[in-house]
């Protein structure tokens, strides 16, 4: 789980530096003087431009997002092959659906050939003929909000029970009535697809909101990963009656 923490606390690293540039150039702007100098030359910098520097932190925190959950489910997988020795029987029932669905593709379009090559590569693994590692398969990919991060952990057995304040802060309105992840998730998304410009995305925007929602995300996620950092601890991913 250092590995997990690691990369979260590098990429909240990355948000706060470029946040504190955004903040210094908002409070330049107010002033009438955001103005670069260099080479005996002024650039002062455009209203448009702030609008595409805002933007960005919607970006930037949707990175913090799907990073941290494509390291928690790395972690799970790498814990739980260690964690039972080859032995398929010790997994939980949920993380054998999990592995189960991994090998065999069931919502995959394949053709017949293909499924019988996947399961006869279960029969191997089951009877221990062939090596395997325990595979989550990923939901959520680019659509990762608040609903999409509760239906992973409970499909693994990691239990998420926000407390009041946290939930209040997570599930309240933002901005545009949504909830702040799921604010997140949209306006990325309308921005990886061009369906709004950057300068758009900008548009009534302060330094303060982005404050508020920067720091709503690390509280949220830093309880993700507290919670998934017990299911590895206490061993989840075994049967309860097969943990040591």
């Amino acid at each position: 789980m250092e590995l997990v923490r690691s990369i979260f606390n590098d990429r909240v690293s990355d948000i706060e530096s470029y946040f504190e540039l955004v903040h210094n150039i908002e409070l330049a702007i107010s002033t009438g003087n955001a103005v670069l100098r260099f080479n005996d030359n002024n650039y002062m910098i455009q209203p448009e431009q702030q609008k595409i520097l805002y933007s960005s932190i919607y970006l930037h925190l949707y990175n913090l997002i799907e990073s941290t959950i494509s390291s928690l489910i790395k972690a799970i997988e790498r814990h739980a092959t260690l964690g039972i020795d080859g032995q398929l029987n010790l997994l939980t029932e949920k993380m054998r659906k999990l592995y189960v669905t991994s090998v065999t593709a069931p919502y995959e379009l394949l053709n017949n050939e293909k499924r019988l090559e996947k399961a006869i590569l279960l029969f191997e693994q089951v009877l221990n003929l062939k090596p395997f590692d325990i595979k989550i398969p990923l939901g959520g990919g680019g659509n990762w909000d608040v609903s999409e991060i509760s239906k992973l952990s409970n499909n693994i057995g990691v239990e998420i029970r926000l407390s009041g304040s946290l939930r209040q802060k997570v599930m309240q309105p933002f901005r545009d009535d949504k909830a702040p992840i799921r604010l997140i998730k949209e306006i990325r998304n309308k921005l990886a697809h061009g369906s709004i410009s950057f300068t758009e995305c900008g548009n009534n925007h302060v330094a303060s909101d982005f404050r508020r929602l920067i720091d709503i995300v690390k509280d949220y996620l830093g309880y993700i990963i507290d919670q998934y950092d017990a299911y590895i601890n206490y061993q989840g991913y075994r049967s309860p009656t097969q943990t040591t």
